[in-house]
């Protein structure tokens, strides 16, 4: 009984350092990435009910110099709109990698979800003030330009 119970952790134990060692998948390339975000922002902004507006598409070079990513911004002033953004996020394969209560400052709530395959982000940020609403960034992550 003894030696099973050793040989079954000895099994799992290497099974658990074998997936650790696994070589992680390789990341899209930025097109591949850019064509993602473009996909599930036009899904968001087709969700006449999330009322997205003011589009805003295009690459930037606020990354380290030598770097650009591809991003995407819009905004809407819905009520249900946050719970609705989370939603749509979630059932498109986003998992919540930071809530609200790591980012929140005075004035905004912000969550901040990740595709896990292609490391495109969204950040959802619930705006208070003169102009309440939530703006919505989606952004790939930097790649060498070129």
């Amino acid at each position: 009984m003894r030696t099973r119970r050793h040989a079954l952790s000895a099994v799992l134990f290497g099974l658990a350092a074998m997936t650790a060692c696994a070589a992680p998948s390789e990341l899209p390339t930025l097109a591949e990435a850019s064509r993602r975000l473009d996909s599930d922002a036009g899904d968001l902004l087709g969700a006449t009910e999330l009322g997205l507006s003011a589009v805003r598409r295009a690459d930037d070079d606020t990354c380290v110099p030598g770097q650009t990513r591809h991003f995407f911004q819009a905004e809407t002033d819905a009520e249900d709109a946050p719970a609705g953004l989370l939603r749509r996020l979630r059932d498109m394969g986003y998992d919540e990698v930071v809530d609200d209560l790591d980012l929140r400052d005075e004035a905004n709530q912000v969550s901040v979800l990740r595709d896990p395959l292609t490391r495109v982000t969204f950040e959802l940020t619930v705006l208070s003030g003169d102009r309440p609403g939530v703006r919505v960034v989606g952004k790939t992550i930097c790649y060498a330009s070129g």
